[in-house]
């Protein structure tokens, strides 16, 4: 019989070559991650046609743990009009404060109105997942930079109404602060069975380049300062030092968590995953992931400002569902009459406004283990999100037979979701089959009973329905 401590081990390092190497090449520190979004409000929420137009005024908490990146907060606000209306507060907490500081820049450029939506989606990946970028997007991280210095200090700009500060010491608002202030320019293969939409080559030159989406014949070469992060290390005869530079996963990509998965609102979004000489042996995708990325991103932010699905209107065609009006925002001085452009934008504007109105998004950070055990947050969370790297929260058992710790977040009947190995390539098949099983196996120790029947086979660690497995806690 296994103990505590041996089944920990076979959880998290089981026949790994080298900590060093294999586990370090997933990064230090996650800024995207290993699992699609998915809307955090399916499965707790009632569907808004079910309620008859009532509200309740009673929020709804959910609370992320180290996602990496915004993927669910963009799907679960931009999906919010689907369900009763009720204000969604968004716990969301990262150990590195640099991955806080990207998730404000990203819901920065949502809230960018003035910009066309197309113009919006592209700048959101080259942002979201490139090393290098194009110098004015550089130049537009520079400019977001201060204005989130300014959100911080003074709690003023378009995220003041959504991000809430007030969790956070002052000493990791300085932290934030001096991150900003870094991202001026003056300052400071392995095929992936289960997403064939990204090409060999596509991830190949993201491998080689640190490009991974790229738009046009645009030329990207200033570094993407939003992506340096400091970690800890050791520096002989002065001990434990802190090092920045980039320490990002660079074996996985960013391709994860928009570019593999997608709601199919009509035949031009399944055609996204249309594959060619079927059965004959050369199987080839007709898209690539970064098309899927773009529909998916294009998705939510159309969603946002309009409150609608958004559809293709013609096949092999991402952006054919903006329409001509989405394609140009026009400029115009105050002195000047209003034209139907800056009219439109304007509409565009409070629409994004009372989208984003509902929620909430408060900003958590420091130990895992000292924010879990605060009495406000005992029995608040209607919804937990684990990310792969903070799955290690189910391993640890409660005390004389109770309960883990973690779990006293939890409402009763709360749902709690747990991003799994299927897309953690550097592990092996048996060691990712192994991976799940032991999940399950912690989770159930936690309280946690799987929202369906889960029995894994080897095939199972290759079902990209499996990338976040689902609970539900029975205490």
């Amino acid at each position: 019989m296994f103990g505590y401590e041996e089944l920990r081990k076979i959880f998290i390092f089981q026949a790994m070559t080298s900590r060093s190497g294999t586990l370090l090449s997933l990064g230090t520190l996650g800024m995207w991650g290993f699992s699609p979004a998915f809307d955090l409000q399916e499965g707790v929420a009632s569907p808004a046609d079910e309620t008859n137009g009532n509200h309740d005024d009673t929020p709804l908490r959910i609370l992320l743990v180290n996602p990496g990146d915004i993927r669910h907060v963009l799907t679960t606000i931009s999906r919010s009009r689907r369900w009763q209306k009720r204000p969604v507060h968004i716990y969301l907490f990262e150990k590195a404060i640099e991955s806080l500081a990207r998730a404000l820049l990203l819901l920065q450029i949502v809230h960018e109105w003035e910009m066309p939506l197309r113009h919006r989606c592209n700048l959101f990946l080259e942002v979201f997942g490139n090393a290098l970028v194009q110098e004015r997007t550089s130049e537009f991280i520079e400019e977001k930079a201060r204005e989130l210095v300014d959100l911080i200090c003074n709690e003023d700009g378009r995220l003041a109404d959504l991000v809430d500060l007030s969790h956070l010491k002052m000493k990791e608002r300085d932290a934030l602060v001096e991150t900003f202030q870094a991202w001026h320019a003056n300052m400071s293969l392995k095929k992936i069975d289960q997403a064939s939409v990204i090409h060999v080559r596509q991830f190949k030159e993201w491998r080689n380049s640190g490009i991974a989406f790229e738009f046009g014949d645009q030329s990207y070469t200033t570094p993407n300062r939003s992506m340096a992060a400091y970690t800890e290390a050791t520096k002989r005869g002065h001990g434990s030092v802190l090092c920045r530079g980039y320490w990002l996963d660079i074996i996985v990509g960013p391709y994860i968590s928009y570019g593999v998965d997608c709601y199919q609102s009509n035949k031009f979004a399944t055609g996204l995953f249309e594959i060619h000489n079927k059965g004959t042996g050369c199987e080839q995708n007709r898209h690539n992931t970064a098309e899927v990325a773009v529909y998916n991103v294009l998705s939510c932010l159309h969603e946002i400002e309009t409150g609608e699905i958004y559809k293709m209107t013609k096949a092999h065609d991402v952006y054919s569902g903006i329409g001509e009006d989405d394609t140009k925002v026009s400029v115009v001085e105050d002195n000047q009459d209003e034209d139907p452009d800056e009219v439109d934008a304007r509409k565009r504007a409070r629409n994004i406004i009372d989208t984003l109105g509902s929620a909430k998004v408060t900003l958590l950070t420091g130990s895992i283990d000292d924010v879990l055990s605060k009495s406000r947050y005992r029995g608040l969370f209607d919804h937990v999100h684990l990310s792969v790297h903070a799955s290690h929260l189910v391993t640890k058992p409660g005390i004389s037979g109770e309960d883990a710790a973690w779990t006293t977040v939890l409402k009763p009947n709360a749902k709690v979701s747990i991003e799994s190995s299927v897309f953690l390539l550097p592990l092996k098949e048996d060691q990712r089959l192994t991976y799940m099983e032991k999940l399950v196996e912690f989770a159930k120790t936690s309280g946690l009973a799987p929202s369906k029947p889960i029995s894994f086979s080897p095939k199972d660690v290759y079902d990209i329905k499996n990338a976040v497995l689902h609970f539900n806690y029975t205490r």
